[in-house]
């Protein structure tokens, strides 16, 4: 029945256009694999110079942007729209410079800044309401994206799946407003990525998300599908001990770790912010441009290759109050 299902789902359109968008701009064709066996805040330091000389390093990020609101403000009254954030978002880009970037609440203008920047990144996003999956850059709306830096990764695969009963295909809007089968507020996708390392020729399964933030429910099946998923798409039946692959699945949840709706991640999956100790263990994720304080942001990590070396949260000053509403999360681990 499973691979029935799978079979069927590699029939449907991969990628689907935002319903009042113009002509369709299929990004993505590409269909998952068919399974096979298997707040006390410190401001942080640098990350830390890897253990051993000849160690071969990864810094993740996972970063909510914030939509394109041109209504936001600081807590001083000033502009906290997007086009008086972007160059400071460029600043920590430059500064940090992570090997891998997973994107959420981006809007068209957002996303064509953020392709722009292809001397260094390659950059695929997915536009969660359309029909065919085009870009947000092209075909408007809201979604998740992915940088991933060139110099570093060979892409091999990209792709994304909706987070509902059905994932292949885009989830209906219901008589009371809500989405699909799981009632959620909003349609919801994960995007991924399958990258080469050039380092050293591993593959890196890169998996960005962002989980609705009204229904719990859709929350816990959305962290049980990303599981199912993350297991059929990299072959591997145990997550956390898989071998000759690194899995990374990141993004803004919507809930903390401590609920019930991340047991399924928490059972499957490691866990970057208790890994290592530091002081950004404790520091909130979520500021709501300086009224808020709240860990909602996360990286789960599977594959024995995975050692962890350090889990920060960047408050730095990049000339403005807050980059975001959330701040950057990042996370630098070491090939062992």
């Amino acid at each position: 029945m499973l691979l029935r299902k799978l079979f069927l789902f590699a029939l449907l359109p991969a990628v689907l256009v935002f319903q009042s968008c113009g002509p369709e701009d299929v990004v993505n064709p590409v269909t998952p694999p068919v399974e096979e066996t298997p707040e006390n805040p410190d401001q942080p330091s640098t990350p830390d110079t890897p253990s051993g000389g000849d160690a071969v390093s990864m810094v993740i990020c996972t970063f909510n942007i914030r939509y394109a609101n041109t209504a936001d403000t600081y807590p001083d009254g000033s502009s906290a729209a997007w086009k008086d954030r972007k160059e400071s978002v460029k600043k920590f880009l430059d500064a940090t410079k992570p090997d891998l970037i997973g994107l959420q609440e981006l809007r068209k203008e957002q996303s064509q800044w953020f392709s722009s920047l292809s001397s260094e990144y390659g950059y695929y996003d997915v536009n969660r309401d359309n029909s065919s999956g085009s870009s947000v850059g092209t075909s408007g709306g809201e979604g998740v994206g992915i940088m991933y830096r060139k110099d570093r990764f060979e892409l091999e695969l990209k792709d994304f799946f909706w987070l509902d009963s059905s994932p292949r295909e885009r989830p209906a809007q219901n008589s009371d407003g809500t989405y699909g089968a799981w009632s959620s507020a909003c349609r919801r996708v994960t995007v991924y990525a399958k990258l080469k390392d050039k380092k050293n020729g591993t593959t890196v399964y890169f998996l960005p998300t962002h989980y609705d933030h009204k229904s719990s429910d859709a929350r816990l099946k959305a962290a049980e599908l990303n599981v199912e998923q993350i297991k059929t798409i990299c072959k591997v039946t145990d997550i956390k001990e898989a071998a000759n692959v690194v899995i990374l699945h990141v993004g803004d949840l919507n809930t903390t770790y401590e609920s019930t709706e991340m047991k399924p991640l928490k059972d499957a999956m490691k866990y970057a912010r208790l890994a290592v100790d530091g002081s950004d263990k404790y520091t909130s994720t979520f500021n709501g441009f300086g009224d808020s304080s709240k860990i909602i942001d996360h990286i789960f990590y599977g594959g024995k290759a995975v050692k962890p070396v350090k889990y920060w949260v960047d408050r730095s000053d990049y000339g403005v109050p807050f980059l975001s509403d959330h701040y950057p999360v990042l996370f630098k681990w070491e090939y062992q």
